[in-house]
């Protein structure tokens, strides 16, 4: 081979390299920032416990035991026992504005689907079950961010309507 051929192929094979590595690098940077988008950390991320003595329920019984989990991805989990001993578990994936279904890990019944939008300090959620709504629910942190006041809404069987609010105080997150 000519000593020019010879240049020329170890210079394709260095820019080769070259380009090589600039693909690798962009493909880590594209999952970086895409790991990064997954990440959805807002004021409510964290743990939260429910607060039998502060919360109010009408027409009551309140709950037994409530704790609120908002994860980094975005995931609402909540475990709850009800006032007859009922356990529910469920998890909203981060919805923005869209419809999600939510998962039923155990108690919950029929196809129950939400939309939640979180503003700020804020977040509202409807939730609704084969189609109609049973609760809509407007959270909001206090100004020291210990503090989640969680109002919920929805119909009775009866026709009248159940109001509710909810107090958590965080025990770990932000």
């Amino acid at each position: 081979m000519h000593q020019a051929a010879k240049e020329r192929l170890d210079e394709l094979r260095r820019s080769g390299r070259r380009v090589m590595l600039r693909a690798s690098a962009a493909l880590v940077l594209a999952l970086a920032l895409g790991a990064e988008q997954a990440r959805r950390i807002t004021p409510f991320t964290g743990q939260w416990q429910y607060n039998a003595a502060r919360s109010k329920f009408d027409p009551g019984p309140p709950f037994r035991s409530f704790m609120l989990t908002f994860t980094e991805d975005g995931v609402r989990h909540l475990d709850l026992i009800l006032a007859d001993g009922r356990r529910v578990r469920a998890e909203l994936p981060w919805s923005d504005g869209r419809q999600v279904s939510v998962l039923s890990l155990e108690g919950l019944t029929g196809r129950v689907q939400a939309v939640s939008r979180i503003r700020g300090r804020t977040f509202e959620d409807t939730w609704t079950q084969d189609g109609r709504v049973i609760e809509r629910v407007r959270g909001r942190l206090s100004a020291d961010g210990k503090t989640l006041i969680v109002d919920v809404q929805g119909p009775l069987p009866d026709g009248k309507e159940f109001r509710n609010r909810v107090v958590f105080e965080r025990q770990r997150g932000r």
